[in-house]
């Protein structure tokens, strides 16, 4: 049975034309079947779903799945596309795919699914833990990023139907995450298209002021342009070299960068096209740039080898830029027809291609170093924001090369130092960095280095990294590092003082007990190692006194008598908030700093920070210990009144810290007392008298009212 999707049905109808032609054209009928299924569950999934525009949900997964056949990937992907958005927001669930399309399918599709964010305490945060989701997905299969990728692609092109606000957001979070992560597989185009989507949408006024001159310029440029690449190739020819050339107009955003870093305005941007010539060999490419050095003068300094050593997305070229007749600079670049794909499709050329080619499989390697990278970053860091802030720094724009002294090449980001060297040797050699030498020359740490550059590293044991070590490191892998270091370094203090507060605890209540491995063995805590609960204890997550309770076999609501003479050992801090004094039901905690913290039953702070960190206890004064109150006090304002007060509560051996008079008239005096006692039942008393005294007209405990 057809669905009805109203005035959209020929819409629907014509996208999924679309997708079933370029899906036969690539597949195997048996493979097919697979995506015209993946369609049928989508589109009843999704039936009385409407995109922003208005137009039925299922357009999108159908452009999306479009996308990635036109990359041409496998059955699987393209069935993955089409159903990317089920489990997130219909009924669908991951085991009913699995149920219906194997494993590989559902996993893809939960790979691209977002976490329910009422589990996070913020957008922010169930954002970082969606992305690294995602990541942690595309290192098992690296289809999840490609079908994440389209679906982005996809979005960015249609972002218009968005709220103004929403469009920015999207479209700042596509140009620091989406678009450089295509650009570090080597998607050069999807790369180029998000951040020309992105800059749109963030800078709507520069990009239509660059479009207008680009467009002029073009049509300026051109015929000069024609006319170089025709000398070109007649030169080509004569010498035995087969090449093709290739030229587009950079992209606006690409024009925006080139004037950014160079600081110039568009009229200084001279290479407004990108020229490729791209020929059967790559000893056809050394041969052209010699037939181009001498046809046209280079320009020094601006000649670039990435055959010999490639980016670090793979890419391979010969880059050089000559100037030409009227004056006119050309960069070229030069490379053959697999370095092509695979700097226009990266990851996904394999699928293109369908060989096991060197240049594609060096490509495909360089990926999963990379994809292997960022996993590093994530066993490294502890927190989901944290770990997206360090993978934003991995990608930033810009590699460079350096050697080690035995040879081996090492691609950094731009403005690394000798220590972010040293951590993507290893994590050791970064720790104990002691000095580097650069060119056999001794730097310091924060030396940044250059291209070409042979460093070697020299390790002392007795060095560990510093704080400061944060601010001289650029790269998200060192910096992860640094502070992992620093995070294990905090947990084995954790461990001992939780170790110290459990023992702390229980002499309150048996002095003579130490607490041992075999206690907490026993505990109702299976999803917890002994090293865990102390580690949890120490840093204040987990309560020192609900430990000790279980251990001392007391009921869990159980209300604890604490005596203050079993309690030498340990400093008392009374709330100042709301000044629980002995004698009450209080709530109280062992602090990480092994202090006996009180809170009285509604303290709001005591509550604001959750109870379960809190026991109820009833504290026994039964020591010269004092304890803060604070009474109120309205009396008759004449002369001696406040001596008066002064000697009744003098008379009942109790000490006064402060007295304010908070407000006066000619009549009524408004007092407030700090005081010093030792119980509940002292204050009480004590209010019990000044209420017979005929100077006095009202007098209660604050924080009690």
């Amino acid at each position: 049975m057809a669905l009805d999707y109203g005035i959209y049905n020929g819409l629907v109808e014509e996208k999924k034309q679309i997708l079933f032609r370029n899906a036969q054209s690539r597949l195997n009928p048996k493979q097919f079947q697979i995506v015209k299924l993946a369609f049928e569950v989508s589109s009843y999934a999704h039936v009385n779903q409407k995109r922003k525009s208005g137009e039925p949900y299922i357009t999108h997964p159908l452009e999306v799945a479009t996308i990635v056949t036109e990359w041409g990937l496998d059955e699987q992907t393209i069935a993955g596309a089409i159903l990317h958005d089920v489990v997130e927001d219909t009924e669908v669930t991951k085991a009913d795919l699995e149920q219906i399309f194997g494993p590989s399918i559902a996993e893809l599709v939960d790979g691209v699914t977002k976490l329910e964010q009422l589990n996070f305490e913020s957008a922010k945060i169930a954002h970082a833990e969606y992305f690294r989701k995602v990541v942690l997905a595309m290192a098992k299969d690296v289809r999840v990023i490609l079908i994440k990728l389209a679906d982005r692609l996809h979005n960015m092109l249609t972002l218009k139907a968005m709220r103004p606000d929403k469009r920015k957001r999207i479209a700042l979070e596509t140009m620091e995450i989406y678009a450089p992560i295509a650009n570090k597989i080597g998607l050069h185009k999807v790369h180029i298209q998000l951040a020309e989507e992105s800059f749109k949408y963030l800078y709507p006024f520069r990009y239509s002021v660059i479009a207008k001159a680009a467009s002029h310029a073009q049509k300026k440029r051109l015929p000069i342009i024609e006319e170089i690449l025709q000398n070109i190739g007649n030169s080509l020819k004569s010498n035995g070299i087969t090449a093709q050339f290739i030229y587009r107009q950079r992209s606006i955003y690409n024009l925006y960068r080139r004037m950014q870093l160079g600081g110039q305005s568009f009229n200084r941007i001279y290479d407004v096209f990108e020229i490729k010539i791209v020929v059967k060999k790559i000893g056809d490419c050394y041969l052209t740039i010699g037939v181009l050095h001498s046809l046209y003068q280079p320009i020094p300094g601006t000649f670039k080898d990435y055959i010999a050593i490639p980016k670090s997305n793979g890419y391979q070229s010969l880059h050089s830029t000559l100037m030409g007749p009227h004056g006119t600079p050309l960069q070229l670049h030069i490379r053959t027809l697999t370095m092509d794909q695979v700097a226009e499709n990266g990851i996904i050329s394999h699928w293109l291609n369908r060989q096991n080619d060197d240049e594609l499989l060096s490509a495909n390697q360089r990926t999963n170093s990379w994809i292997n990278n960022i996993l590093d970053i994530q066993s490294s860091t502890f927190s989901a924001d944290e770990f997206l802030d360090n993978l934003k720094q991995d990608l930033s724009p810009g590699d460079i090369y350096v050697f080690t002294p035995k040879g081996k090449i090492m691609l950094l980001p731009r403005g690394s130092t000798v220590l972010d060297f040293a951590y993507f040797i290893h994590s050791d050699i970064g720790n104990h960095c002691h000095i580097a030498y650069v060119n056999q020359r001794m730097v310091k740490l924060d030396y940044k280095l250059n291209n070409g550059e042979i460093i070697e590293i020299v390790t002392k044991d007795s060095v560990e990294p510093s704080e400061e070590w944060l601010s001289l490191v650029v790269s998200g892998k060192a910096k992860s590092k640094i502070k992992q270091y620093f995070k294990e370094q905090k947990y084995d203090e954790d461990v001992s003082n939780g170790i110290r507060l459990l023992n702390l605890t229980m002499a309150i209540f048996e002095p003579n007990i130490t607490v041992t491995d075999a206690m907490l063995d026993k505990l109702n805590m299976p999803n917890f190692s002994i090293e865990e609960l102390k580690h949890m204890v120490g840093n204040g997550s987990l309560s020192a006194l609900k430990i000790i309770k279980q251990i001392l076999n007391y009921d869990e609501d159980a209300l604890l008598n604490i005596k203050l003479s079993q309690c030498v050992h340990i400093p008392i801090i009374q709330d100042e908030s709301c000044l629980p004094l002995p004698g009450e039901k209080v709530l109280i905690k062992i602090t990480r700093h092994g202090e006996l913290l009180i809170h009285r039953l509604n303290c709001k702070i005591a509550r604001k920070g959750g109870l379960d960190n809190l026991t109820y206890a009833l504290i026994i004064n039964d020591t010269t210990y004092k304890f803060a109150t604070k009474i109120q006090v309205l009396m008759s304002n004449q002369t001696g009144t406040f001596a008066k007060l002064s000697s009744v509560i003098g008379n009942k051996g109790i000490n006064i810290i402060e007295l304010v008079q908070a407000s006066d008239n000619d009549d009524i005096a408004d007092v407030s007392a700090t005081l010093s006692v030792k119980t509940l039942d002292e204050a009480e008393d004590l209010i019990r008298v000044l209420l017979t005294k005929e100077f006095v007209k009202t007098a209660i405990l604050k924080f009690r009212e």
